[in-house]
């Protein structure tokens, strides 16, 4: 299997109305568009007529048309040519799913299994979307490791003067990479404790699991007092799916759920839902940033001076390298 064999997230359900729209995923230029009834389609975004591209065409009934001659293709691909109507005009096509606010995708020659999303029937709080200027590897790098969480992140990790005190669990299998941290809480406001149901003497647990077809990060987040006993009263789930836009960038596409011990409707989640959001996308744009002033882009980790928090790099270059991309050996050297 190769990249475009998974399903791969190419963006949020509204991002394709009544217009074509383009997309590229691992380098190839697709055009997405919804048929008559609504259902969403894709195929190359190239007319194979005289290669214009299908995306600045229209939607006719549940075709699109391309704009240079009136050829026009339907959902799997099949082409007229008013011209030549005895013609073969057919171009690939590729599987879609409209599934939870997102626009999936993937080849017609494979048949993955679909991720499952809040099988806990959390509170769903938000979607939110980024391109980030790095390779797929890289990016993966900064959301899975907290190391960074002392200097980049405002509203929760750990304090860069305790980070000696975080305790961490790797727990690799053959297809999934798990990361389990816990340690002293990063100091918070007055209200965001409160909010939380936490002091500053909690414990912050940040647990997450690396699926790689698709590529995609489960995170849980929650605080615990010293003893063990008490827990915080909000905790989030995110997932983060990771899709290839061409060699240089990706696309970071994350849902955030919640769940609450506060009384009321929604257990007061959807009052908080708002403050939730922003605080998530505040936190998200920080890693994009941070990722924007990297020196070497380079998916290799040789050569690095890497710490006890780093492992989980090679672990997962391991299987980005045999599930996700297919390939017989991995790309770049692996830590011990």
């Amino acid at each position: 299997m190769g990249m475009l064999d998974h399903w791969n997230v190419v963006g949020p359900s509204g991002m394709v109305r009544a217009k074509p729209v383009a997309v590229t995923v691992a380098g190839q230029a697709i055009c997405l568009f919804r048929t008559s009834s609504g259902r969403p389609a894709a195929v190359d975004d190239a007319c194979p007529h005289r290669r214009l591209k299908l995306s600045v065409g229209r939607v006719v009934g549940d075709k699109v048309e391309c704009k240079y001659h009136g050829w026009t293709f339907d959902a799997c691909g099949e082409g007229e040519s008013p011209g030549t109507p005895k013609l073969n005009a057919c171009t690939t096509s590729y599987d879609v799913r409209d599934h939870e606010g997102l626009l999936w995708l993937k080849s017609r020659r494979s048949d993955p299994a679909f991720p499952d999303l809040n099988p806990a029937g959390d509170y769903p709080i938000g979607h939110y979307h980024y391109v980030v200027p790095a390779p797929l590897e890289v990016t993966l790098d900064n959301f899975c490791e907290i190391e960074h969480t002392g200097t980049v992140h405002e509203s929760f990790g750990y304090d860069i003067e305790r980070m000696h005190e975080v305790r961490v669990r790797f727990e690799p299998t053959d297809t999934t990479v798990r990361v389990v941290n816990v340690g002293p809480t990063k100091r918070m406001g007055r209200l965001s404790a409160w909010a939380l149901g936490v002091t500053n003497d909690y414990d912050f647990h940040d647990d997450w699991t690396t699926h790689f077809s698709p590529l995609y990060t489960v995170y849980d987040h929650w605080w615990t007092s010293p003893d063990g006993k008490r827990e915080s009263k909000i905790r989030w789930r995110f997932y983060i799916f990771f899709t290839p836009i061409t060699a240089t960038t990706t696309a970071v596409h994350s849902i955030v759920y919640g769940r609450s011990t506060w009384p009321g409707p929604t257990n007061s989640l959807s009052w908080g839902k708002y403050i939730l959001g922003r605080v998530m996308d505040r936190e998200m744009k920080a890693d994009v940033a941070m990722l924007g002033h990297l020196a070497d882009y380079s998916p290799r980790i040789d050569g690095m001076k890497l710490s006890r928090f780093d492992k989980v790099l090679g672990l997962n270059r391991d299987r980005i390298a045999r599930i996700y991309r297919g390939e017989a050996s991995p790309r770049v050297s692996l830590v011990g």
